[in-house]
Order: C-alpha cells, then structure tokens, then sequence
C-alpha cells in the first residue's frame, strides 16, 4: 500500500518571524559586545597608566628626581637648550624600551634624530617608532601624523599653572574663564603641578608635592586629534604639561576651518592653545589618570571645576577625595 507522506516545511511567515527574532537578538547583543570590548580596551589603557606610573617612581629612584615634563626652546647658557627632548624619551629605560632610548643623543637637538631603521638598512626618524605603552585602544584615531610623528596618549600634568597663553588672535573666548582657575603666583618656571616645559629642564621631586603623592595627578590621556601639541609627538621638545583649568574632555576636535563653517568659536579647534592641551580621552564620561601613588583613577568629566584644580597642584594645601 502506498503511504502518503507529507513534508513538513516553514511558511514564508515563518521564515520571517524567525528572521525578526534573529535581528532582534542580534540588536540586543551588539550593545553589550560592544561594551564588553570597550571595558576591555579601558583596562588595558589603565594598565598602560600604572606602568608610567610605575616607570616614574623607577627613575625617581634611580635619579633622585622625575623627569622634566620637556626641555624647550633655546637657553645657550646652560647645558641643557635647544629642544633636548621630552618625559617619554626619559622614561623609555624603564618601559623596556631601551634600544629607542639608547639611540637618543640628548647632548644635541633631539627631535629629528634617526636610529638605525628595523630593517637592517639606512636610518628612520626616532619619532616613527611606536611605544606600545604610550597609546589607549579606545582612541582609535591614533595615527602616525605628517607620516614621521607618533603621538602618546599620556601627558604630564602641568596643573592649574598662570601660564595659559590668550591666542585671542585665534578666536577662543573662553581665555579668561579657563585662566581664573589659574593659581596665582604660579609660573612656566615655577608649575603648580609636577611637569613644565622650559628651556633649561626642570626636574621635579617628590618631596615637592607637598599635597601627598595620593592627592597629585601625575599624568593623564590626551587625543591626538584634538590637540596640536600631542600631534606633534611622542619625542617632541614642544610638549606643554596639561593644563588643568580646561575642562575634561573639553571638545577641540576640528579642523578650524571645519569649526568655523559649523558656526563654531575656534575654542573648538585642536590649534588654539586655550583648550588643546587639556586631559580628554574616548571613553564615555571622563578620562583616566595616574596619581603619585601610581594608582589609577578615571576622573568624571563633570568634576567640579575648583576640586580638579586641587587635584592637579601638587602644593595648594587642599585635599580632595572623588573617589
């Protein structure tokens, strides 16, 4: 006898809805994938904080002083002038990054010095070579710029310092709200945080932050694209410290051509000095900063303003707690 069978098959309704579920799943998971990978990318900028950290207590102890933040300009008076280069270059022995650093003659001009290329042939600029420890995953805008420069996301900090620069000729109001959270008395060569740029290199101590090292930032994360002076490099001699009275994550991240046909101030652009070289970072709501404890703390970025201060001068006698 013949038996009729019938096979069993999904409609076109079916067919569709176990799609929707599908999508609807996929839309679910993606958020959470997403920030899975970013919780990911933070911790391991985090620990690239604890290592500076770290490394800056280890050539403390081996020099009985930090590093200066940059040695700048031209001081033909001292033994030290004419760009003899920056906090990463001094730091390089203690991130086992001791065949860049060996090839650093810091007795002359250091920025555009070549070491041998990795090839085995000819020479490249020391600047193209890229320190695992200086870059966050989350800025994944960080590139090499005018193909012979990269930058570090990790500045020193320079503090709420009287030193601010009013670039009016650039179009950037905000000069003089920033520059009223400046500590007063405060100097290029007299910082209130731990780094400053100057011509004959000034090396902080510890002992200097008066504050307690648990209280005091030391360094923090900066983006390339949004400020001239990190574009310029790890290497450079051109490295201000950070100023603390521009606001976290403060938005300096256009072209100024770009800023100007949005309507915008060019305090918006990554070429004006007011706010440039502030602490910013691409992860949601602040940025993360090493203290003189070499501990790591992400700051919010809506901190009240007069306790950021605090936190990056080393000597203000006022101590915060944000935790």
């Amino acid at each position: 006898m013949k038996v009729n069978r019938i096979r069993s098959a999904f409609t076109l309704v079916e067919l569709l809805v176990v799609i929707a579920i599908i999508g609807i799943l996929v839309g679910l998971l993606l958020p959470a994938v997403q920030q899975a990978r970013e919780a990911a990318r933070r911790m391991s900028c985090q620990n690239n904080l604890k290592q500076l950290g770290l490394a800056l207590h280890n050539y403390e102890s081996a020099s009985k002083s930090l590093p200066c933040g940059a040695i700048f300009g031209s001081n033909a008076a001292s033994m030290f002038w004419n760009n003899r280069g920056s906090i990463h270059a001094r730091l390089l022995p203690f991130l086992e990054q001791n065949a860049v650093y060996n090839a650093i003659n810091f007795s002359t001009t250091v920025d555009a010095q070549t070491m041998p290329a990795p090839s085995g042939t000819g020479t490249v600029a020391i600047s193209t070579a890229k320190i695992p420890g200086f870059f966050c995953p989350s800025d994944t805008n960080n590139t090499m710029v005018n193909t012979n420069k990269w930058p570090a996301n990790y500045w020193p900090n320079h503090g709420p310092t009287n030193s601010m620069t009013d670039s009016g000729a650039n179009g950037c109001p905000t000069w003089t709200a920033f520059n009223a959270f400046s500590r007063p008395g405060t100097s290029m060569t007299n910082p209130a945080g731990p780094f400053t740029r100057h011509p004959v290199g000034i090396f902080p101590k510890f002992a200097e932050i008066v504050d307690g090292l648990s209280n005091t930032i030391l360094m923090g994360e900066v983006r390339a694209g949004c400020s001239a002076h990190v574009r310029d490099g790890w290497l450079s001699s051109n490295k201000y410290g950070i100023y603390t009275q521009i606001p976290i994550n403060y938005d300096s991240c256009r072209q100024p051509a770009d800023a100007t046909a949005l309507g915008m101030s060019l305090c918006n652009s990554w070429s004006t000095w007011n706010t440039e070289v502030g602490f910013k970072s691409l992860h949601t709501g602040g940025a993360q900063m090493v203290y003189g404890d070499g501990s790591v703390k992400f700051l919010s970025q809506s901190i009240d303003m007069q306790s950021y201060q605090y936190l990056g001068d080393k000597n203000d006698g006022k101590v915060v707690n944000v935790d």
